[in-house]
């Protein structure tokens, strides 16, 4: 009886640890070098908050152009900032 509950709660943990997996893989966006990217999507990727993505940009950490009030941020400049 033990024995048939810890195998079931293994297969269970296997299988929750399998479905987060996947859902990370889905949700896990690659930087394209040729893609344009605005301070919103820098901050998702960076894992940080849009303000703090801000500071990056303006403190010329990353290149970005601001176009319209809003910035414009090529992904091989962030690239080129993760590598740091």
């Amino acid at each position: 009886m033990i024995w048939t509950a810890l195998v079931r709660g293994g297969a269970l943990l296997t299988f929750a640890h399998g479905a987060i997996t996947l859902i990370e893989k889905a949700f896990a966006e690659d930087v394209l070098p040729h893609r344009i990217y605005n301070t919103v999507d820098l901050a998702r990727i960076l894992g940080m908050d849009r303000r703090q993505a801000l500071d990056l940009v303006d403190g010329g950490d990353i290149k970005g152009l601001k176009v319209d009030g809003n910035y414009r941020i090529l992904g091989s400049s962030i690239w080129e900032y993760m590598k740091k």
